[in-house]
């Protein structure tokens, strides 16, 4: 049986390495940084993107093209790997991709609310959860209240029944709340379990401490900032967290130091830096988890993450050179480690 379930790890493992090979290496987004906006275009064209680029150039141009030929790429890449995959690993890699059906409802009410056209909010979907491009199509199609009542009878309706009472902001809160307790509720029966669920975890803190220090930033009240964090994080429990809400911002970062995610960096109140600080402490423990555990999950996890935050920096390049903005402030906003 062991033998068994290393074998299924290490062809999904061996299908992610070959897909791994083809992200873009560090050292070519300094050289796209030197580029401008149609340059990095004409070098996407040269990698896996060319496909989906060359399918919608007909109808997009500028970084409207490059936005949604990234999320439809992202989306057959993760797609592809479910595809590939089968038994637990199946199941655990679908658990984990029903975050982008959350990030699809939100974007979705959102557009709606902005009565922004069909085709721009269908430009943010990423069809990698459980329900494919057809159905958010077809949901994109109704008015918010039947969006809402399309999902009757599963754990998303309660939030999303509070449509037109609270702000999309809370639904979207919610929802990631029970996205997350649903995994991190799980009790590992075996490694690969574990593994996984130790993973979602780790997210959770970061995502916590994220949020800690945006609001601690913004002066908001503690108990508005606990109402944010998720529970059943990998170091950060509630109580942790409700700690460092309620301390001063000298005294929370001095405090930081201990966690798994403190790489031991000057913290300034400048948001966007710190985020882009913890990230990379993120992607640089996956690495360390999965090279320990070759075969197992962890590495598949680790390739995702890499390939969102591939995408990730792609369109922060292609925004920022069509907007003009200078190559320093666009750098300090790329993860690259």
């Amino acid at each position: 049986m062991l033998i068994g379930k290393n074998a299924t790890w290490a062809y999904i493992v061996a299908r992610t390495k070959v897909m791994k090979r083809k992200l873009i290496p560090k050292d070519e987004f300094r050289k796209l940084l030197n580029m401008d906006f149609n340059e990095i275009v004409r070098y996407l064209e040269e990698t896996e993107y060319k496909k989906e680029i060359d399918e919608l150039a007909y109808k997009y141009s500028g970084p409207r093209l490059l936005d949604y030929a990234l999320y439809l790429n992202l989306s057959r890449t993760y797609n592809k790997i479910v595809r590939v995959s089968f038994g637990l690993a199946k199941e655990l890699l679908t658990l984990y991709l029903r975050r982008w059906d959350i990030w699809n409802i939100i974007n979705i009410l959102r557009g709606k609310v902005a009565n922004a056209p069909l085709e721009e909010i269908e430009e943010t979907i990423v069809a990698a959860g459980e329900k494919d491009i057809e159905f958010y199509k077809n949901l994109m199609m109704k008015e918010p209240e039947e969006i809402v009542k399309a999902f009757e009878g599963t754990p998303y309706n309660e939030p999303l029944s509070k449509y037109g009472t609270v702000s999309i902001s809370e639904i979207e809160d919610e929802l990631y709340k029970i996205y997350y307790n649903e995994i991190t509720k799980l009790k590992p029966a075996e490694l690969s379990l574990k593994l996984f669920v130790d993973f979602v975890k780790m997210e959770v803190d970061i995502k916590n401490i994220k949020t800690i220090l945006r609001l601690k930033v913004e002066d908001v009240p503690v108990e508005e900032i606990m109402d944010k964090i998720i529970p059943n994080g990998y170091e950060l429990s509630v109580d942790e967290a409700r700690k460092l809400a309620a301390m001063s911002w000298d005294e929370l970062t001095k405090s930081l130091e201990g966690y798994w995610f403190w790489k031991g960096v000057e913290i300034e109140k400048e948001f966007s830096t710190i985020e882009v600080e913890f990230d990379k402490a993120w992607i640089e423990a996956i690495a360390r988890k999965a090279s320990n555990y070759p075969l197992s999950i962890l590495p598949v996890l680790q390739y995702m993450v890499l390939k969102k935050v591939e995408i990730d920096n792609l369109r922060i390049l292609g925004w920022g050179k069509w907007q003009n903005i200078p190559n320093e402030e666009i750098e300090r906003q790329l993860v690259i480690v």
